[in-house]
């Protein structure tokens, strides 16, 4: 049984590529991302602290677990035991 599913794409700029992420999560889903802000500025990656640089979606019963079938679709059924982490979660 699946509680919640979140679909996060961190793009690491603010932009057009960020856009194009949330708008790909919006396709996803059927909702409206959440965009996510950094907490801190770090100069080698070229990121400011409060700025836009990801977005994220939380999607909860039978549309999570549709949305959870296409895509181990596409990951043909299968993933690495790399992929699990101690607390029950997984990515992919």
């Amino acid at each position: 049984r699946v509680h919640k599913l979140v679909l996060n794409c961190c793009v690491g700029e603010s932009g057009d590529r960020l856009t194009r992420a949330s708008r790909v999560l919006e396709q996803l889903t059927g909702q409206q991302p959440i965009l996510s802000k950094s907490r801190l500025t770090i100069r080698t990656f070229g990121i400011r602290r409060n700025e836009k640089i990801s977005c994220h979606v939380t999607v909860r019963g039978d549309k999570a677990e549709e949305i959870l079938e296409r895509g181990l679709k596409g990951k043909e059924d299968e993933l690495r035991s790399r992929n699990f982490f101690d607390t029950g979660n997984f990515g992919f």
